[in-house]
């Protein structure tokens, strides 16, 4: 049965595993983003050997679940001598997984911009790097903030999957607690008012955000 008490007296323990989540969804979310521009601008830009590579990266990532990405980089990345600690392994995986998601978030908002832009840009003697520094991803940026804020509050709750990995997030801890209480109910029911607590002032934030850009 719930009992509160055992959410209570473990708050810390379960803060305490927040804080590695928060850190994990912060890094990877930075990566992801770096990464998934840089992906999607070499898609629309990079010819075409370099696109039908990108493409095929977004392709095989979008179409492989995150967990396996995971334990992929986890477990078989060692074989080929590749150590990485549970940390930056998880920060890499879930990096890599969403940059695939956000590759595809900067190309719609690159394509939404109208042509006349970059017209009007090379008219006024701009290389094609210069009009996208100057012109269209200025506009670009402020159109994927939505977006991505969604994508910031998946990632918190996709963090949950390092535990997996025996990575001490908040949903690992809850486990913990549950096992040592005999109780498991009452520290998962913890952990996701916790989630709850993480992922709404960000949802709310993504719209608010589309208002104002609307």
């Amino acid at each position: 049965m719930l009992k509160w008490s055992i959410i209570w007296e473990n708050l810390p323990f379960l803060l305490a595993g927040a804080g590695t989540t928060l850190a994990l969804t912060v890094v990877s979310m930075v990566f992801a983003t770096a990464a998934g521009l840089l992906v999607g601008l070499l898609n629309m830009y990079g010819g075409k050997v370099v696109g039908a590579i990108t493409r095929l990266y977004i392709e095989v990532v979008r179409g492989t679940p995150a967990l396996l990405i995971i334990l992929l980089v986890y477990y078989a990345l060692p074989i080929v001598g590749i150590n990485l600690p549970q940390f930056p392994a998880a920060a890499v995986s879930l990096a890599a997984c969403y940059a695939a998601y956000i590759a595809e978030v900067f190309r719609a908002a690159v394509e939404s911009i109208p042509k006349g832009q970059s017209e009007a840009a090379f008219s006024l003697g701009m290389s094609r790097l210069q009009a996208l520094r100057f012109v269209i991803l200025p506009q670009t940026f402020r159109r994927v903030l939505p977006p991505l804020a969604n994508e910031f509050a998946a990632l918190i709750k996709d963090t949950s999957l390092v535990a997996f990995i025996s990575m001490q997030d908040l949903l690992f801890k809850a486990k913990i607690i549950g096992a040592r209480t005999y109780n498991p109910m009452s520290p998962l029911i913890g952990a996701a008012i916790i989630y709850l607590l993480m992922t709404t002032p960000v949802m709310q934030w993504s719209r608010n955000l589309e208002k104002r850009v609307d």
